[in-house]
């Protein structure tokens, strides 16, 4: 069991491309359990179509995935929505 090769398999599936992605919870704080979760958080970028066209697209994406006993649970938001809340100072963007 590999986390880094699972979670930039997992990464790599997103349907839209990942400004970043970075790693939350209790291996972010330093104390991750041996059973426990990788929390991931990123932001997305919709394809200009998405933005400016009728049909808009996902503002979040949640993802969740049991690899090889490894859960590995992704937040994305796209830029537009996490701007704003930076703008809003939201400290759990």
């Amino acid at each position: 069991m590999n986390p880094i090769a699972s979670i930039n398999t997992i990464i790599e599936q997103q349907p839209y491309p990942l400004l970043f992605a970075t790693i939350s919870g209790s291996h972010l704080y330093g104390f991750p359990s041996p059973d426990s979760d990788y929390d991931l958080r990123g932001v997305h970028i919709l394809p200009v179509q998405e933005v400016v066209g009728l049909q808009t697209g996902a503002e979040t994406i949640e993802f969740s995935e049991l690899r090889e006993s490894l859960e590995i649970d992704l937040v994305t938001h796209d830029i537009r929505k996490f701007s704003l809340l930076l703008l809003k100072k939201m400290a759990m963007c």
